[in-house]
């Protein structure tokens, strides 16, 4: 028969971890101090030992402890005790300097060479004789590249340390980047020479050839083709320049980048309208083929020059200057590039002489017109031609402040933007009635991946349609003109907040004006004239959100290039991540 006894059972032991906890209550195995470190009698006692003593016991104490730091490389350690050591005062004017130069050697480290050149000065002024301070000093110089004074304080330290195998060292590594400082001086001082003679050797081959250089916008993509001189010429007296060839009756061009002037032109159309050869793409009706084209060349004051076929560029260039008695004149060399038009003989070329005739009547007045300035004080005017400027009177209206845009005046890319809208109104004679009335409201320039830039042009909404009758055209001449940037359209939307009890407008919002409703819209912009044919939306761990767009796949060659730029575009209008994509086609 079993009998059991009654009595207190036993305590289970406690967990291991409110044993660990303990520990973290004794300050030698404290993993961080507490808030209010004061509250701990121990941690109080503890503190107050770093501070027994005099100053000169505890800077000694504090210096060591800092170099201890130092020799584990954790520099940022040892300058908090060098500096305690410091603020201590020591008397002892050895142990100063020694606390002095070990912080200079941790802001070296740590690249504060203001730091470090105040901490050697006070060192210095306690012993005129530290090596260590003028060492130290020198390497900070030399770091913030005034190397004759490194090399000073160089010589200062030999004169008493003849022997010192650092500061000498030191001192022929100063002396080597001095003298790599000042070979990098010369050429850059002779890069200088070298441009600005070739700029005066080619204002002087312009002002020979009569041609007038018309400034642009620092804004504007600058063209990646210069007139220079013919290489091969050893007499660098023979001019190579970028020569555009507009098509009006199609509202494109081409760009010849090195045009020869002794180069006739007849030679540049043979070459890109064979007889036998396939017709351009653009050509629709087959007529620009060589033998039966013609091209014509307008001077400053708008005189129209026709160009026979054995005729050279440098032979145009003197056919373009001004009779005796008359107002300077010659050809227009727009951002380095000269431009001529070439039209198909018969009905075609009449109807554009017979225009552009017209046009320059319209233009004459009577004089005394003041020249209009831009905001980049560059003349809105052109020159010696009579009467009001084109250009001057039809920036204004090509630029038209819609509610939402910008209030404050045209920038230089909103005005470069305009004038080649101008230009090409001018020069397309069959897109004019479209392109007059439209305006735009704003234009801006982005970032995009790569270190390009992309320019984003606000049109009016109403008007939104209408560009897109000419926008594919319209996007294609405006990215030869500014050739290392993308152009895309986006209208001028207007969003608004989602009324409230409090607000003082009660109606009800249009769904036109809600921020989901303008975010699809701007992507439907971006990518027109293709269509969108899905959207996918991926959500990150970290909430973050990537919207995938799906384009259609028929539009993939003619768009490819350009979706890192509508990417960069929708990011800065929205906030809001994107990726474009082309769906990939099955093989059947």
């Amino acid at each position: 028969m079993s009998t059991t006894e009654n009595g207190p059972l036993p305590q289970p032991p406690p967990p291991i971890d409110d044993k660990l906890a303990a520990f973290d209550s004794v300050p030698l195995f404290m993993k961080s101090l507490p808030e209010d470190p004061g509250d701990d009698v121990a941690i109080a006692a503890l503190q107050s030992l770093a501070y027994e003593g005099t100053p000169d016991e505890i800077a000694q104490n504090f210096k060591e402890q800092g170099n201890d730091y130092y020799k584990g490389k954790r520099f940022r350690e040892a300058l908090g005790f060098y500096t305690q050591g410091v603020d201590a005062k020591p008397t002892d004017t050895a142990l100063l300097e020694a606390l002095l130069c070990n912080r200079a050697a941790c802001n070296l480290e740590l690249h504060n060479y203001g730091s470090v050149l105040r901490d050697c000065s006070r060192a210095i002024a306690l012993n005129p004789k530290s090596s260590k301070a003028y060492y130290r000093s020198a390497l900070a110089l030399i770091a913030l590249e005034r190397y004759d004074e490194a090399l000073d304080c160089c010589e200062r330290c030999l004169q008493f340390d003849k022997d010192n195998k650092s500061v000498q060292a030191t001192r022929e590594k100063a002396e080597k980047r001095q003298e790599e400082k000042q070979r990098k001086e010369r050429e850059r001082q002779e890069r200088i020479r070298q441009e600005q003679l070739k700029r005066e050797r080619l204002r002087a081959a312009y002002e020979e050839r009569n041609l007038i250089v018309v400034p642009v916008p620092d804004t504007v993509a600058q063209n990646p083709y210069e007139p220079h001189f013919d290489p091969e010429d050893p007499t660098n007296s023979t001019l190579i320049l970028p020569v555009l060839f507009l098509y009006p009756q199609y509202a494109t061009s081409d760009l010849i980048s090195h045009f020869q002037e002794d180069t006739p032109f007849a030679a540049h159309l043979s070459a890109m309208f064979p007889p036998n050869a396939p017709r351009p793409e653009w050509d629709a009706k087959g007529q620009y083929v060589d033998g039966n084209l013609v091209v014509y060349g307008f001077t400053r004051r708008q005189r129209l020059l026709k160009i026979g076929k054995k005729m050279t560029l440098r032979d145009v260039c003197r056919a373009a200057k001004e009779k005796d008695g008359e107002p300077k004149d010659g050809l227009e060399l727009k951002d380095g590039t000269l431009t001529f038009v070439v039209l198909p003989k018969g009905e075609e070329e009449q109807k554009w002489v017979e225009d552009f005739k017209k046009n320059r009547a319209s233009q004459e007045a009577p004089a005394g017109n003041i020249p209009q300035t831009a905001p980049n004080g560059h003349i809105i005017d052109d020159g010696d031609r009579p009467g009001p400027s084109s250009f001057k009177m039809s920036v204004q209206h090509k630029i038209f402040r819609t509610a939402n845009a910008p209030r404050t005046a045209p920038d230089e890319t909103e005005i470069a933007v305009a004038q080649a809208i101008i230009d090409l109104e001018n020069s397309a004679p069959e897109l004019k009635s479209e392109l007059r009335p439209l305006q735009i409201s704003a234009a801006r320039e982005v970032d995009v991946r790569g270190g390009k830039k992309a320019i984003v042009i606000f049109v009016p909404v109403p008007q939104l349609k209408a560009f897109h009758k000419v926008q594919q055209r319209l996007t294609r001449e405006l990215e030869k003109k500014f050739s290392d940037r993308h152009v895309v359209f986006v209208a001028q939307r207007r969003m608004l907040r989602k009324p409230t009890r409090t607000s003082r407008v009660q109606q009800k919002r249009p769904r036109s004006r809600t921020l989901t409703n303008v975010h699809e819209r701007i992507l439907e912009d971006l990518v027109f004239p293709t269509e969108i044919v899905g959207k996918r939306t991926r959500v990150a761990v970290d909430g973050s959100k990537l919207l995938k767009v799906f384009l259609d796949s028929k539009d993939a060659t003619s768009l490819e290039y350009k979706l890192d730029s509508f990417s960069s575009v929708y990011r800065r209008l929205t906030g809001k991540d994107v990726v474009f994509e082309f769906p990939v086609q099955a093989q059947e």
